[in-house]
C-alpha cells in the first residue's frame, strides 16, 4: 500500500539533485513543477525547453530512490510524471 507523499517531499528531492525548481525564485525559470494530484500522488512537469529529455533525467533520479514514477501523456495534454511512494 502506498503512503502519503506531499509534492514539496518530492520537490525537494529534485532540488536537492541540482534540477532547478520554476516554482522557486523571484522570478520565473525553466525547471520542474511539482503538484499535489492526491494525497498519495505528485504530477511533475518540465516547463521549458525539451520537456521529454528532463522527465527522463526526473525519472531518472527518482527511481532510485524508490519512488514508483510513471510517465503520462494524456491526450491534448503536456507530458508529465506520475509519481507515488511505496
Amino acid at each position: 500500500m502506498t503512503s502519503r507523499l506531499p509534492a514539496f517531499r518530492v520537490a525537494d528531492v529534485l532540488a536537492a539533485a541540482g534540477h532547478t525548481d520554476a516554482t522557486r525564485g523571484l522570478s520565473w525559470r525553466p525547471g520542474f513543477r511539482a503538484t499535489q494530484a492526491s494525497p498519495r500522488t505528485v504530477r511533475i512537469w518540465h516547463d521549458g525547453q525539451s520537456e521529454a529529455q528532463h522527465l527522463a533525467r526526473y525519472v531518472a533520479t527518482l527511481r532510485p530512490l524508490g519512488y514508483y514514477v510513471t510517465a503520462e501523456r494524456p491526450a491534448g495534454l503536456r507530458p508529465r510524471i506520475r509519481v507515488t511512494h511505496p
